[in-house]
């Protein structure tokens, strides 16, 4: 349970993003880690269908979504929405995390690091 199962104006907003995502695992995680570290964050899965990409990255952009997780099939897809990528992620193609800071959306890869 919760220690605060309270989500405020104030809560932090963390997701993935994919298509489809329903067997995801990662909120149920994500979610117990930030509790146990007593973090005012939320972490929530989005099903993303590849035509509605586009509107998506525009609603958290605008919506002040703090950071993403992007699985199938938007790896690379989402590279042109976003305002900056990691040398890594424009040598692979590819970005796996994106961080918001401040209505500016930074993409990164970290599934290199995470194979090795």
């Amino acid at each position: 349970m919760l220690n605060n199962p309270y989500i405020r104006a104030s809560t932090n907003i963390l997701c993935l993003i994919g298509h489809p995502i329903e067997h995801s695992m990662s909120p149920v995680m994500h979610n117990a880690a930030l509790n146990d570290l007593s973090l005012d964050y939320i972490y929530l899965a989005f099903d993303i269908p590849p035509n509605d990409l586009e509107k998506a990255m525009f609603g958290f952009k605008k919506g002040n979504v703090n950071g993403l997780n992007v699985t199938i099939p938007h790896k690379e897809a989402i590279i042109h929405y976003l305002d900056e990528l990691d040398p890594l992620s424009k040598q692979i193609g590819a970005v796996n995390t994106v961080k918001n800071e401040g209505g500016l959306l930074l993409g990164r890869n970290t599934d290199a690091f995470g194979a090795k």
